[in-house]
Parts: C-alpha cells; structure tokens; sequence
C-alpha cells in the first residue's frame, strides 16, 4: 500500500495572509503517516458525515470514491502538508483560499476544530518519496517557479537545500499581504510578483521572468541572468514549475528553448483556471 485514507478533525486554525489560512488536521492514526516533505502531493476529500462513517479500508478508498454518483461524489483536492508532527498525530496544511468559487476554499475559510473529512497520504509501508516530483538529483544550480498554490511546497524545497546549492526563486501572488519568509541554508534569489485584480495567472510572472517588467520586490528589469540558458549537462541544473495548467505549459515551452528538458525539469499542473478539478 502507498496512500492510505487518514480521517481527520480540525484542531486549530491560522490566518496567515489574505490568502492564505493554515489548518492544523489531527487523528492518532497521524502518527503512521509516511511524510517526504518537499513537493509530496496528499489530497483531501470533502465526505459528508454519512460517507465518512461509510469509507471502506485503505485498499478500496479509491474505488469507493470513484464508484459514487458524480452527484453526491465527494469533492477531492491536492495539497502538500507544511508540517507533521507524528508524536502528536498533527499535520499542517496551508491552504491558498480563493473565496467560495472551491469546495476546499470554501471549506478552509470556514473550518472551525471539530469539523471533519479524509486525508489520502503515504501510510505504514511507503517509500517516503511516494508523490514527491523535485527530483534535482546532483544539480547545484536550481530554478523554483510557482504561483500561490505552489508556496507550500517551494517553502519545503528551500528547507532542504544545503549551502553549496543557489537556488532562484520566482513566487506569483494575489496579495501584497502574502510573501513570507522562506528559510534555507542555500544562496537563493527570490522573486516576488504580486498578481494585480482581475489578471489572468502568470501574466506578471511572465513578464518579470523574461526581462519585460519589473516585480514589486525587485524593481527594474529581471536580471536576465535569472533565466539563462542552461549550459552543459542536464545534471548541472534543475528547474521546477508548479501551478496553474496553462501558465506552467506555457513555462515548459519557455525553458525547453533556454536548455530544461524532461531531464533537468519538473512541470505540474496543480489546477486549471475556469475548470473545477475533481482530484
């Protein structure tokens, strides 16, 4: 078994910006989660307390899930954990909240500990890289891109990079309120681009990326040294690009052009812009 179902309570929650509220899920079961920090992806599933008494073991949940009328199919969501804490049987997760347009947004805005729904994630027998997608292997030079439902997991990646590691960082976000500290031991450069009301996602980034404006927290022009040609081999550098489908396609013919491939480059859609995801 890689993922395994974990229902779980609110316990706490945190107002971290405008867009983002942290949610402190917990359950004695916690405990066996495997977590591989990084980008490894979990989902939460939106059960009613009628299909929460009902869920099947660890081995049918997806089935079960699958198997129900689109009408009264739980809603299903990916996220990356912040935090878990297995002495405790807690796991954070941040969510980047969007008003009631989501399920999950709208959830997390209203949540209140006690409220209740199911976490898939790696259980008792998985290899801890299970749904982990940073794979730089020995690069040293690395390229971090993401808008807003991607900080989570650039958040963790920046924790685990040692000091001989550089690492530039390009962040999109909706609100001034919602850059963060990002600790790390690397040499980063990091890029923070505020989304301005009513513009389509990535617009911004785009353009501060390839030289064409400037970004609120780095005035002038990018460097253009931010998203050189990669040179030499593969394994030289590594480029990682998370967020929504059509920006993060757009970026994957970008980079191809400037040198990051399938073999030096992560690409994930986290979700598409218009098109509610069903998991």
């Amino acid at each position: 078994m890689s993922y395994g179902l974990f229902a779980v309570a609110v316990l706490r929650t945190e107002h971290l910006s405008a867009t983002f509220r942290r949610i402190t899920f917990g359950s004695p079961r916690l405990a066996d989660l495997v977590w591989g920090g990084l980008d490894q992806r979990v989902k939460l599933v939106l059960a009613t307390a009628d299909q929460l008494a009902g869920v099947p073991g660890d081995d049918d949940w997806f089935e079960w899930w699958r198997s129900l009328p689109d009408a009264v199919r739980p809603p299903m969501r990916t996220y990356t954990i912040a935090a878990h804490r297995p002495g405790e049987g807690e796991v954070d997760i941040d969510f980047a909240v969007h008003g009631d347009s989501g399920p999950l947004s709208s959830f997390a805005r209203g949540a209140r500990p006690g409220d209740r729904l199911l976490l898939v994630a790696p259980g008792p027998g998985a290899e801890p890289d299970v749904g982990v997608a940073w794979r730089p292997a020995s690069a040293r030079r690395l390229l971090c891109v993401g808008d807003e439902t991607a900080l989570p997991a650039i958040r963790n990646i920046l924790g685990t990079l040692s000091a001989d590691q550089t690492c530039d960082v390009l962040v999109e976000v909706p609100d001034a309120s919602d850059p963060c500290a990002l600790p790390t031991a690397a040499q980063v450069r990091i890029t923070w681009v505020v989304r301005r009301p009513g513009e389509a996602v990535g617009t911004r980034a785009e353009a501060v990326m390839f030289g064409t404006a400037a970004s609120p927290s780095s005035p002038g022009e990018a460097d253009p040294d931010l998203w050189e040609e990669a040179t030499g081999t593969a394994g030289d550098r590594y480029a990682w690009v998370a967020g929504e489908v059509a920006w993060v396609n757009r970026l994957r013919t970008h980079l191809a052009t400037r040198g990051y491939t399938g073999a030096n480059a992560s690409f994930m859609g986290y979700w598409r812009s218009g098109f509610p995801s069903r998991g």
